[in-house]
């Protein structure tokens, strides 16, 4: 769940380490004029994991019961046909029976037994990253709770429309013996019975869970809980959450920068994963699991009307970015991605993102108690990089190596390994 849209056009950039040990870097001896973008991508993407929230409950809906009064509107329908008010068809007076009850509905109809039922799930998907390496993960606080109107929104719009669908069949053919349905009447029918199904609908036994889904260093793909830990408020607050998965050693982990390390002008890096890649489903699984990375100029500072500052950013990014890191040219962890700019008319802005400083970040972390480690894994992948980007070959192999002991799940090194091994 990127902040608020899903636009469908193409990501500008998108580098992941394994690409990188799969092909980008194959010829040998390697230049040394790395791009910045993939020097980055290498770095970072193995502490940068896509993170789910689902909502799972009982969607109950009773049964429409029809009142007195709506019995009674058919018998006034009639009354206008005869005097000439409404056309003098049957078809006519259904009609305007379900336009009248559909102005008041809890007066024509009131909720019975048997109750519908369905057992429905809601989800969505952001981006999280790894900031310690017993398992403390930064993400934004929208990614972690869903506002309760949105989240009935949601269940009504996965559960109703075969509730609803049933109650106007139901009705269209209780009528049939009387008046011939047709599209009009259906269609009636249909906003008559939408209204009260979201009016009566119920959600019960609402479970939350929040997961973190990743590589398990043998090509399958792991979904393991998380907890909360702290939260912020939505944007335009502080969007900050920072989650725990526990029994974690060991995790590659990013390395925080400072807010005077990015001015205006200079270049910022998202890494994430676009709901338009996580969810398509031509691409194999295990390859949609890499983050993407985008890049664009840092443009201004901004401060929201809750007075939090976010920088603003000309970077791509997509439903299912927010809570990424943001990244000056060095690596260093400069931001979260939180939010998407929208037109007045709430047309979607491309190249238009918010980040929230990681001078907030870091002042979130210290209000948690936790301080963020540089783990040895990513300490000892990241001198691997060196050696490898430099054509060391014996040395990164090493180190390579070296990390697999460390972190045995790590989903880039193995590619590393496969190659060094291969081109002695």
């Amino acid at each position: 769940m990127r902040s608020r849209r899903v636009p469908a056009t193409a990501i500008a950039m998108a580098l992941s380490a394994a690409t990188l040990a799969q092909g980008i870097a194959h010829a040998d001896p390697r230049p040394r004029d790395i791009a910045v973008g993939t020097r980055l991508a290498a770095r970072t993407n193995p502490a940068v994991q896509l993170i789910g929230m689902s909502y799972s409950g009982t969607v109950m809906v009773p049964s429409p019961v029809p009142t007195a009064a709506f019995t009674a509107l058919f018998a006034k329908a009639e009354k206008h046909a005869k005097a000439g008010r409404i056309p003098a068809d049957h078809q006519s007076q259904v009609k305007w029976v379900l336009r009248t009850a559909s102005r008041n509905v809890g007066k024509y109809l009131v909720p019975g037994k048997p109750a519908r039922k369905a057992a429905t799930e809601v989800s969505s998907i952001c981006t999280g990253w790894w900031i310690t390496p017993d398992g403390y993960m930064v993400t934004g606080a929208h990614c972690v709770a869903t506002d309760n109107t949105l989240l009935r929104q949601r269940f009504a719009g996965l559960a109703l429309p075969k509730v609803i669908e049933a109650d106007v069949r139901g009705f269209l053919k209780s009528v049939a013996g009387f008046a011939q349905p047709d599209d009009g009447m259906a269609k009636l029918a249909r906003t008559l019975f939408t209204a009260y199904d979201l009016k009566a609908m119920r959600v019960t036994g609402v479970r939350k869970r929040l997961a973190v889904k990743m590589h398990d260093g043998k090509g399958r793909i792991s979904v393991r809980a998380l907890g909360l830990v702290a939260k912020g408020s939505d944007y335009p607050g502080v969007d900050f959450a920072l989650l725990r998965m526990k029994g974690a050693r060991n995790l590659p982990t990013l390395s925080l920068g400072r807010d005077g390390d990015v001015r205006v002008g200079d270049y910022l890096y998202i890494s994430g994963f676009p709901g338009i890649t996580v969810f398509n489903a031509t691409l194999d699984e295990r390859s949609r699991m890499y983050p993407s990375l985008t890049e664009g100029a840092y443009n201004v500072k901004r401060t929201t009307v809750s007075g939090v500052p976010y920088l603003q950013a000309q970077a791509p990014s997509y439903g299912g970015n927010s809570g990424g890191p943001v990244f000056s040219k060095e690596g260093k962890v400069v931001g979260t991605l939180i939010a998407g700019a929208r037109q007045v008319d709430g047309a979607d802005t491309e190249n238009a993102s918010f980040v929230l400083p990681v001078g907030v970040i870091r002042k979130r972390l210290a209000a948690a108690g936790v301080a963020p480690v540089m783990s040895e894994t990513s300490k000892v992948y990241d001198a691997a990089l060196d050696d490898y980007f430099a054509g060391r070959n014996s040395r990164a192999l090493e180190r390579f190596l070296r990390v697999r002991e460390l972190y045995p799940a790590h989903p880039y090194v193995g590619a590393f390994i496969t190659e060094l091994k291969s081109s002695r």
